[in-house]
């Protein structure tokens, strides 16, 4: 038995390396694995089949295409940048070539490189992708449009071929794919030379022979050569000014380029031979170089991506069935997975991507025929050399990066730091080099030129920044914070004896902050190879300011369950003053810490700030929040503070009886901030704001309840916006700013307290008299009590178009009644008139997506007020 299980694991372990026809689960199980080797954030929207071929979408945009067959690579072309396209498939060249190339393969492909693919499917499947060298790409991946050197995609037709002849059905030509990818490498390299044409460039280009280029220019509509001429000069003013060419200047590079090549035209298709491009660009555009070569031997693609690290687009010729098999495309970008970038010069039907070039195939047997290589005209690119040196450690392996008007990368191969990039454009550069995770790093500037094609890179070790914080309280946890452009860029905390290091801090300039509980230190440092040591002595803050609007709180706002928003207050320089730190937040939680997840949040307008996720909190109880890093207070700004909530019960937060303090009390923010309208919801959200201070004085005192069941600890203790409450047994301690207040005492059903002109000075600890809240419950309206049942509700919710909204009142009540429709911003949108069934249909054709309002009012008073959500 043991002997025949092994022959059976044997059979089926070597037969997965046989020839085998692969299926769309293993074909998607390709795509994401190699979708993981590129840590790319994208995933399979849809899928397309081919002959050969397993194509699929990407999302937000992209493509890869997954051959059939093991005997052939697995990833045959892919995009990050395009979508597929899977119309007008007579016209889609890559449709085509992806048929045409993959059969020719599976027919010509050695057995040993067969061998090798199947080996290559099994490390795709198993996700042990190897790669045998570091990936780089040219142009480096990110610094153009198309991730190819050329940043266009011209067409055949449309602006481009409005000066292409008529043919003999009247209709006008198209330009030809030779003649549109030479006109794209040509606008590439931005240079036409001295380019005209006179009458020994007239040729029959007409594929019965009847057009005469350029004698029967009146009858067939096209511009002569001396008009040609005009307007080629115009495109090298273009060029020579920096001028993007305008849609007429392309038309004429473009019919330039067919007349150069002796373009045979018609309406159907426009050919030429794609040999004859070099001879033009070096006779007629005045190019310094451009070479020829037939798809024979080893060194086709060896010197196809030397060209392609040079800067050097090339024209290919590929070759696929049907009567118009022949096609020119270009090639302007390699990568180290020996995938190329194509650009098939046939406007947006067409899409670009990196394709992987049938290499090694017999000849005469390979999809790509030859091509059109060292292109060079007008500016040509520099070959820059360098080295780099780390005290105590070898180069190899750092990463180069040069950002400038151009952009390239490198990794330093060699033990002895050398390194060269054959093509790079002059000019000013920042150069970037750093090794290990950036723990040795270099930054520079250099101007590359001719005469200056050398860069020294000395690698400086920048293994951490260290330092201390010293103030007079326990230092564990104390933290450190380096900002750069008001960004946080780096973060880490104190032990116990105050000392702290932060790996991995790039030199620069920073501005660094310390802060622990109340005690504070910001400065500007500049960290470099000399200076890697920052100490913090901070100091203190005395004052926690509570900034609020509510009163002692009333209600609940709510909306609907698991929808995400933020709620907030608004503070501006009326409340604040500059020099303060926001250091937390408070606010009485509107849920379970298990019924959603709320996160306090800090926001200078639109500019989030600082965050933190707030854990283990119970319903109806107040919530203190410190953030790990003080936010500094300026004056002229707004700010916001809040939390993020989602909530599975539909509260998202407490508020007071109101009034609304106007423009500042109630906030909500999806995409941006709305303040909540103060005509329907006249009250403000139970939120503090704490900002430590320097600049502060006390009022402290004790208070107690006459009557009724009050908490006193719901007390709410107010002079101006600044807000505390008492502990249990009544004291309270209230921070305020040096002035002369009111001092006010609220709680829900208890007659509200006020102590007047009580004057505080500068760190001065102000004792006030006791104060005694008496219990007065306030009294129900009989009105009121009458109509209370009114079993207001909508149906569908959530709803799309229209739903039916439905109430129970009595006949008298009913014709005094009227349903009222809000927005989330408070905004009336529909007034309804009650019907004597009690429903109400609410047809919201003509309004958009979001959360509703509607209320029950009934003899101007509002009974009930509900929630719905329209989704279109």
């Amino acid at each position: 038995m043991k002997k025949k299980l092994i022959i059976v694991l044997m059979v089926v372990l070597c037969g997965s390396l046989f020839a085998v026809s692969q299926n769309f689960v293993t074909a998607q199980k390709i795509v994401e694995n190699f979708l993981n080797s590129k840590t790319f954030s994208k995933n399979i929207e849809s899928y397309f089949e081919l002959e050969n071929t397993y194509v699929f979408q990407l999302k937000p945009t992209g493509f890869v295409a997954v051959s059939k067959d093991n005997d052939v690579f697995p990833i045959l072309a892919y995009s990050f940048k395009n979508k597929w396209y899977q119309n007008d498939r007579e016209k889609n060249i890559l449709i085509k070539m992806l048929n045409d190339d993959i059969q020719l393969r599976l027919e010509h492909l050695p057995l040993s490189q067969k061998e090798k693919n199947r080996e290559i499917w099994q490390q795709y499947l198993s996700n042990q992708i190897n790669f045998d060298r570091p990936f780089q790409q040219w142009p480096t991946a990110g610094s153009t449009a198309t991730d190819g050197w050329v940043e266009t995609r011209w067409g055949q037709s449309g602006v481009y071929n409005q000066f292409c002849p008529l043919d003999d059905s009247g209709e006008r030509s198209v330009v030809g794919c030779v003649a549109t990818a030479m006109a794209m490498i040509i606008d590439y390299h931005e240079f036409v030379g001295d380019v005209s044409f006179d009458n020994s460039d007239d040729y029959y280009g007409g594929w019965s022979g009847e057009m005469h280029i350029d004698n029967d220019y009146e009858e067939r509509d096209y511009p002569p050569f001396p008009e040609l001429n005009v307007l080629l000069n115009d495109v090298a003013d273009h060029y020579e000014n920096g001028i993007e060419l305008s849609g007429t200047n392309k038309a004429a590079l473009s019919f330039a380029c067919g007349v150069s090549v002796e373009m045979m035209y018609s309406s159907e298709g426009s050919g030429a031979w794609t040999a004859m491009v070099a001879d033009a660009l070096q006779n007629k555009f005045d190019f310094e170089s451009a070479t020829h070569y037939d798809n024979e031997g080893w060194d086709f693609y060896e010197r196809l991506s030397a060209n392609m690290m040079n800067m050097q687009p090339a024209e290919i010729s590929i070759y696929t069935s049907g009567w118009q098999n022949g096609h020119a495309i270009i090639c302007d970008g390699y990568n180290t997975d020996d995938y190329y970038h194509l650009n098939y010069g046939w406007g947006t039907s067409n899409s670009s991507c990196w394709y992987l070039l049938p290499e090694g195939m017999p000849s005469n047997y390979s999809i790509v025929s030859g091509g059109v290589m060292n292109i060079e005209g007008g500016a040509a690119p520099l070959h820059l050399y360098g080295n780099v040196a780390v005290n105590g450690t070898s180069p190899l392996g750092t990463y180069i990066k040069f950002e400038g008007d151009n952009y390239a990368e490198i990794y330093v191969e060699n033990t002895n730091g050398n390194f060269e990039i054959p093509a790079i454009m002059e000019g000013l550069y920042t150069v970037t080099a750093f090794k290990n995770d950036r723990i040795y790093f270099q930054t520079q500037e250099i101007y590359i030129s001719e005469s200056n094609n050398f860069v020294q890179i000395n690698l400086t070790e920048f293994d951490e920044v260290t330092g201390s914080v010293d103030a007079p309280i326990e230092l564990f946890g104390a933290n450190i914070a380096f900002y750069q452009d008001d960004e946080l860029k780096y973060s880490g905390t104190a032990n116990e004896n105050g000392y702290y290091a932060i790996a991995d801090i790039l030199p620069g300039n920073y501005l660094a902050t310390a802060s622990w509980e109340n005690y504070f230190e910001t400065k500007s440092v500049t960290i470099d190879s000399q200076n890697m040591t920052v100490d913090f002595e901070m100091e203190n803050y005395p004052a926690d300011l509570a900034l609020s609007y509510a009163k002692s709180e009333d209600g609940t706002y709510s909306l609907i369950t698991n929808y995400t928003l933020t709620c907030a207050i608004k503070l501006t320089d009326a409340e604040f003053a500059e020099g303060d730190l926001f250091s937390k937040m408070r606010f009485k939680a509107p849920m379970n810490s298990n019924e959603g997840e709320i996160t306090a949040q800090i926001w200078e307008s639109n500019n989030l700030l600082s965050e933190k996720f707030v854990e283990n909190y119970s319903a109806e109880e107040w919530v203190e929040v410190d953030f790990d890093n003080f936010i500094q207070i300026e004056s002229g700004k707004e700010y916001y503070v809040g939390y993020r909530i989602n909530s599975d019960t539909a509260d998202l937060a407490f508020h007071d009886a109101g009034p609304r303090v106007i423009d500042k009390g109630a906030f909500l923010r999806t995409t941006t901030w709305i303040n909540l309208n103060a005509d329907n919801f006249n009250y403000n959200f139970c939120i503090e704001a704490v900002s430590i201070s320097q600049n502060y004085g006390v009022l402290n005192g004790n208070l107690q309840l006459n009557g009724g069941d009050g908490e006193i600890e719901n007390t709410v203790v107010k002079a101006d916006h600044f807000s505390a409450r008492p502990d249990v047994n009544g004291n309270f301690i209230l921070f305020v700013k040096p002035g002369i207040y009111s001092v006010e005492f609220s709680l829900i059903d208890y007659e509200t307290a006020i102590l007047l002109d009580e004057n505080v000075n500068q760190s001065e600890n102000v004792e006030l008299e006791n104060v005694i809240l008496n219990y007065a419950p306030a009294s129900n309206d009989d009105a009121e009590l009458e109509i209370a049942n009114h079993k207001l509700h909508n149906y569908p919710n959530p709803f799309n178009l229209a739903t039916t909204i439905s109430f129970s009142l009595n006949n008298e009540q009913n014709g005094q009644a009227q349903i009222e429709i809000y927005n989330l911003k408070g905004q009336l949108v529909k007034t309804l008139p009650t019907t004597p069934n009690q429903e109400i249909i609410w047809n919201a054709e003509n309004s958009p997506s979001g959360i509703y309002f509607y209320k029950l009012v009934v003899d101007g008073k509002v009974a009930d007020t509900r929630k719905m959500i329209l989704m279109k």
